[in-house]
């Protein structure tokens, strides 16, 4: 078995472990394919010099901040990383917004002082804030809100979303020790897309699996296929209800794979040829669109008017965010933190 092919992931189809209505299985296609065309177009306005800065995508791991978030009640929170815009729009963030903030527009709650690659909104979404460079720092910062939760006598839960690179930092490991010494409702989701930035787990860690390390706090854990969001949502909803249920913290860590480089700045020439394809023929949102018109009972007509629904979304999310004016230069230092 060569190296990049997860142990028991080798197949290129769905395995359904529920049964879902139309409905639901729209719910869950409809997120991953405006994700997916959302951040084909932003790709695309990178590279004609629009956007400003650095732009990370998710392409190739729709399907697990999908499959988790869309378990979730409206009052659960998220931490979410760079590659989880999919989990936004399942939690109903306007796509228009996030294409205003990657422009740099004069859009609330930032007015153009961040990237669209982060989303702080409470009240509204249930996203926490995104504290620091450091893709750990969720992990201690979870267990702070998911800490809050418990001393309320809430049985809500924080879900923080991290990738393999960032297990490897201190906050990780001091994040799980409190989690798991207070028995926190924290759930953490490992999306190991398999090289961090450019560097593969076998050059970062001593073990095979990221789940291995939960062991040693007590911590319990199971890994799955990151492109079959039935798989995942099946996991998921069993860390879920554990958690809930006042258990203590849950570790899930989804093999998955970055189809573009750490952002769109890196052409991935460290990838192998034959990598990159084996994990493209298990694209996420292909493998769910084949299910929906060959076992899920949907036409292609349908999906295809989907389809066509999230392209006409990105453009006017494009057209919006066009509209706006930039921050003007004498807001620059308002609602930012002094130091």
């Amino acid at each position: 078995m060569t190296e990049y092919v997860p142990t028991g992931m080798d197949r290129q189809a769905l395995q359904p472990s529920e049964n879902l209505s139309t409905q639901q299985l729209i719910d869950l296609y409809r997120p991953m394919r405006l994700a997916r065309t959302f951040e084909t177009r932003l790709g695309r306005l990178y590279r004609q010099g629009k956007i400003t800065g650095a732009v990370y995508l998710g392409t190739g791991q729709e399907a697990i901040a999908t499959g988790v978030t869309s378990l979730l009640n409206p009052d659960d929170y998220i931490s979410t990383v760079a590659r989880n815009l999919a989990g936004w729009f399942v939690r109903g963030v306007d796509p228009r917004h996030v294409m205003a903030r990657w422009f740099g527009r004069d859009q609330a709650p930032s007015h153009g002082k961040e990237l669209g690659l982060f989303l702080a909104d409470l009240g509204q979404y249930g996203i926490t804030p995104y504290h620091n460079g450091s893709m750990a720092a969720w992990i201690p910062s979870g267990a702070g809100f998911a800490l809050a939760f418990r001393q309320r006598e809430e049985s809500r839960i924080n879900v923080a979303f991290t990738g393999d690179g960032a297990t490897s930092p201190g906050d990780f490991y001091e994040g799980l020790n409190i989690a798991a010494i207070h028995k926190l409702p924290l759930l953490i989701i490992i999306e190991n897309n398999g090289y961090a930035y450019s560097t593969p787990p076998a050059q970062q860690m001593p073990v095979k699996n990221v789940a291995d390390r939960s062991a040693a706090f007590g911590i319990p854990s199971a890994i799955g296929f990151g492109n079959d969001v039935f798989e995942v949502r099946r996991l998921a909803r069993t860390a879920i209800d554990y958690v809930r249920a006042g258990h203590g913290p849950y570790l899930l860590e989804f093999k998955c794979f970055r189809m573009r480089g750490h952002g769109e700045h890196d052409d991935m020439g460290y990838v192998p040829d034959a990598q990159r394809a084996w994990w493209e023929q298990r694209d996420p949102v292909v493998m769910l669109r084949t299910y929906l018109t060959e076992q899920g009972g949907l036409s292609e007509a349908t999906v295809a008017a989907i389809d066509q629904d999230c392209e006409q979304l990105v453009d006017e999310a494009v057209e919006y965010a066009q509209s706006l004016p930039l921050p003007k230069p004498d807001t620059a230092l308002q609602g930012v933190f002094k130091v």
